[in-house]
């Protein structure tokens, strides 16, 4: 028997309890901060393991809606609705949700992109792009550079640090392969005018020594003095033409950059989420930290304490549950504490489900 709290066939809520999205509804600020929002969070918070089914319904409500907008005629709503995914999988985990959806959801997002939305390809385009294409802002084999707009410099950069992630699980041969194809072509992207893209392009650098020599500690890189002039420029760049926000980006990150190439050193950096701390220690590492980041923003410390898959990456075992006690003297913030009762809750039923299996 189908349920009416279903749309499409997914579980939701009675939609009484909902209101009609609007456009400005089916936006990213309407999942985070709405009242309906808020709302099912008080609800959560003040009715225990009742509080947070609720909730969850109604998430799965409104996540069911957003899904259905990707294809409606107005490019707003198709836009909102694809930051209102976007922002959902950032602070919640969805994998289940997900998974039962997969076809749907991928098949909305690409007839989503066919239609045509403003700034879609800045958020979700990753999901079909061609991680080479990067090499098309190469220099050209006559030393002249490509002409290119930024939003297309911008994609380019997205599919190197995409690229990049990959390099992390290469194997050795594929290692040997790349750095004897890429890393004589990767130095010229240092000159970029994009300041993103001399980042990306000097972290990337950073990642192949680093993974060339963890396979081969006598690596050497022939045009290893030039290359590092080049970074030293850049860790000290004084031009006028630049803006100071950039330049003060850039000559953070490049001092790393050259280290780690010259000196073999790495910038150590502890995370603290919860009452637990993960150290980043390397470039693999990092790269792999920031490009979790780039996609959860503000959640990724409730990822790193609750998401098994994330905590299975950084190797930190099984989610760690806090008592309540400690949980308020961290005076952490009245969103953070309900993202982490969540979770408790999801652990709760996972372990009960389990029993009853058992049993």
């Amino acid at each position: 028997m189908t349920s009416p709290w279903t749309l499409n066939g997914a579980p939701g809520v009675p939609h009484g309890a909902v209101q009609p999205f609007s456009d400005e509804d089916a936006s990213i600020e309407t999942l985070s901060h709405c009242s309906s929002f808020s709302d099912a969070m008080s609800v959560a918070d003040e009715g225990g393991e009742a509080g947070e089914e609720t909730a969850q319904e109604d998430l799965q409500y409104k996540l069911n809606v957003f899904i259905d907008s990707t294809v409606d005629k107005s490019a707003k709503t198709r836009q909102g609705a694809l930051d209102g995914l976007k922002a959902a999988m950032a602070t919640r985990i969805l994998y289940e949700f997900i998974s039962d959806r997969r076809m749907t959801i991928t098949d909305s997002i690409e007839r989503c992109l066919k239609k045509g939305t403003p700034h879609a390809s800045l958020s979700w385009l990753r999901v079909e792009e061609r991680l080479t294409w990067f090499m098309r802002s190469y220099v050209k084999e006559d030393g002249s550079r490509p002409s290119l707009n930024p939003q297309t410099t911008l994609l380019h950069t997205n599919a190197l640090l995409s690229w990049a992630l990959l390099l992390t699980i290469c194997t050795g041969s594929q290692v040997k392969a790349v750095t004897r194809k890429h890393l004589t072509k990767l130095p010229r992207l240092l000159e970029n005018d994009d300041v993103n893209m001399r980042i990306a392009a000097g972290e990337t650098i950073a990642l192949l020594f680093e993974l060339a020599r963890d396979m081969d500690p006598a690596f050497e890189y022939d045009d290893w003095e030039p290359l590092c002039d080049k970074l030293n420029s850049l860790a000290t760049d004084c031009n006028k033409h630049r803006a100071k926000t950039d330049k003060r980006k850039q000559r953070s990150v490049f001092r790393d950059v050259l280290k780690a190439v010259e000196e073999r050193d790495f910038q150590t950096e502890t995370i603290r989420f919860s009452t637990e701390r993960m150290t980043i220690d390397s470039w693999v590492r990092k790269r792999t930290y920031d490009a979790f980041r780039e996609f959860v923003g503000s959640g990724m410390n409730y990822h790193l304490q609750a998401n098994e898959f994330i905590r299975g990456v950084f190797e930190l075992g099984p989610p760690v549950l806090v008592d309540t006690a400690t949980l308020k003297s961290m005076k952490i913030s009245r969103f953070e504490m309900h993202l982490y009762n969540a979770a408790a809750f999801k652990a709760r039923t996972k372990a009960r489900n389990k029993f009853r299996d058992e049993g």
